[in-house]
């Protein structure tokens, strides 16, 4: 057999191969351009499932020192209209007798803070 004769029967070999492939899985160009690109695809999608879980593990970051730094503001002496406005009404209020003297406990359990109001005033805070 001649080299010419078997580089005809190669090709005529690879154009059944390519046809009897062509008759099996009835490719389309975006079925193929699909099978190329979706690896790439499903990484994209799970870098902005990754890139949206750090967004909201930030954002929840932020609501958290937000709090936090409303905590830090708060100080001996503010009114009780101020102390609602910063950290909004308390969980529990406790009406008390201290030496005679009339006082009203503030708790608010989220920011683990008890509040001591007199004369509409805070004069004590206290870490729960």
């Amino acid at each position: 057999m001649s080299g010419r004769r078997l580089r005809r029967l190669l090709l005529l070999a690879l154009a059944v191969g390519i046809g009897y492939w062509i008759y099996l899985d009835r490719p389309t160009l975006t079925g193929l351009i699909d099978s190329i690109t979706g690896p790439l695809m499903s990484s994209q999608a799970a870098v902005k499932s990754s890139e949206r879980n750090r967004v909201v593990g930030e954002a929840t970051t932020a609501i958290t020192e937000g709090t936090d730094a409303a905590v830090g503001t708060l100080r001996q002496g503010m009114t009780a209209s101020e102390v609602k406005e910063l950290l909004g009404s308390p969980d529990k209020i406790e009406p008390e007798v201290v030496d005679g003297v009339a006082q009203t406990r503030w708790t608010y359990a989220k920011f683990k803070r008890a509040l001591v109001m007199r004369d509409g005033r805070v004069t004590a805070i206290a870490l729960l």
